[in-house]
């Protein structure tokens, strides 16, 4: 298998791909980090005509989905085009690089309806949302159906902010991409029992639980109830996309939207980080431990539920992506003691100090007490660097990677930061 580390600003994105060319996409980053380090290396998988599998939506922060959404907006632009083009109607192409095709989304989100998402049922796991998308997407365009769907559309929306629009995208009224087609339900944890297959990997869900999602949908709630006329404008923005595709892409109106890049409202919703959707991520003999940003309780209390740790037991991966960027909130002691990788990825260019560097140096710690057999050495990747970041996080990025200089860590214990004209990390777990 292989992992690629692309500088996300603050936030998370890699693509995971396996030795039979299989692939998944963990997050996107922000979205102006998509645009400029992240778009052009999708884009080259679409030149080469392979396909992302599924895109791994970690949880709906701004830092982790907004990536994901200007994807599709950049697919519904491309797609704008196609339409334009083969009806011989003028139409500039677009600017961004065309993705790849994305045959699946995992993704989790509650009901833009308040007393509906009040409704769902949680031993059901989501499934009146993931449900009530298929019963929209089982139209195609230009029937009655779907014009009957497309008014639906108007109060199922899933989320709130960017995933409130990732969901309206990967409809079949507008770039028809499967949401969580494994489980017809939500990605949690028991849905389904046995690990996902995707190629040679197989993908097992840690979390969340009902627990976590049940306070996910406390604060959506409340989100919902004090953002009516936020939600009101993004209808409106959907329907007019809806109507657009349904009915043969109008070169004025979509023409002016779609060129000039707007889409719905931006905005900065962060429901709560524990809803994270972690993933055990195993083939040929490796495994990746996915975390999104659940906090190290969390993550504690789905490893024993799985009985991956114990009291005298330690899970051992290849592959750790350290939680939350490397934030105090997310790190314990005992969790980095319970974890044991021969490289530890972190996610984050020092906005909202992450990675703390104390943090990193509690998993050095805990790597140099207990060491790789056989000498093996141990690697920290980092994606960005003192080389690259902004001069304001210069003195933390300083202070990392002067814990690797002169002698401070163990010979064995190595460290990879992204130089200024890098556009990824590759680490190769074959």
């Amino acid at each position: 298998m292989r992992i690629e580390v692309f500088p996300a600003a603050s936030g998370d994105c890699l693509l995971i791909t396996s030795s039979d060319d299989k692939r998944m996409l963990a997050d996107a980053g922000l979205p102006d980090a998509y645009d400029t380090f992240i778009a052009a290396p999708l884009a080259a998988l679409r030149h080469a005509s392979k396909a992302i599998d599924v895109v791994y939506v970690s949880h709906i922060d701004r830092d982790h989905i907004g990536g994901v959404l200007r994807l599709l907006d950049d697919e519904v632009k491309w797609r704008v085009f196609d339409h334009m083009q083969s009806n011989g109607m003028p139409f500039k192409q677009p600017a961004a690089p065309r993705p790849p095709e994305v045959r699946a989304i995992w993704h989790n989100a509650f009901l833009e309806d308040i007393a509906r998402s009040e409704d769902i049922k949680l031993d059901g796991a989501l499934a009146a949302s993931a449900n009530a998308l298929a019963g929209l997407n089982a139209a195609g365009l230009g029937t009655s159906e779907a014009a009957r769907a497309a008014e639906r559309a108007e109060m199922l929306a899933l989320s709130v902010g960017d995933a409130i629009e990732v969901n309206w995208r990967v409809g079949d009224d507008q770039l028809g991409i499967p949401l969580n087609p494994d489980v017809n339900g939500a990605m949690m944890v028991a849905r389904p029992k046995d690990p996902i297959a995707l190629g040679s990997m197989q993908i097992t869900v840690l979390g969340p639980t009902k627990v976590e999602l049940k306070e996910l949908r406390k604060q959506w709630i409340a989100w919902l109830k004090g953002n009516e006329t936020y939600l009101r404008k993004l209808r409106e923005s959907h329907r007019k996309d809806i109507d657009d595709l349904r009915n043969g892409l109008s070169p004025t109106e979509l023409a002016r939207r779609i060129q000039q890049n707007t889409k719905g409202i931006e905005g900065d919703v962060t429901p709560p980080n524990l809803a994270s959707l972690v993933l055990l991520v195993e083939g040929d003999g490796r495994r990746i431990l996915m975390t999104g940003d659940a906090g190290d309780e969390s993550l504690m209390k789905y490893l024993t539920a799985a009985n991956l740790i114990g009291d005298d037991k330690r899970l051992d991966v290849d592959v750790l992506k350290v939680p939350h960027h490397g934030a105090h909130n997310s790190y314990s002691t005992v969790f980095v003691e319970k974890i044991r990788a021969r490289h530890y990825i972190y996610c984050g260019d020092g906005e909202h100090h992450n990675p703390e560097p104390e943090v990193v140096k509690g998993y050095i710690r805990a790597v140099e007490a207990a060491p790789l057999a056989g000498g093996e050495s141990t690697t920290f990747w980092f994606n960005c660097s003192t080389a690259r970041c902004e001069p304001k996080h210069s003195k933390l990025w300083q202070t990392i990677e002067g814990f690797f200089q002169g002698g401070g860590v163990a010979s064995t214990t190595k460290a990879r930061f992204l130089a200024r004209n890098a556009d990824r990390h590759v680490v190769d777990i074959s």
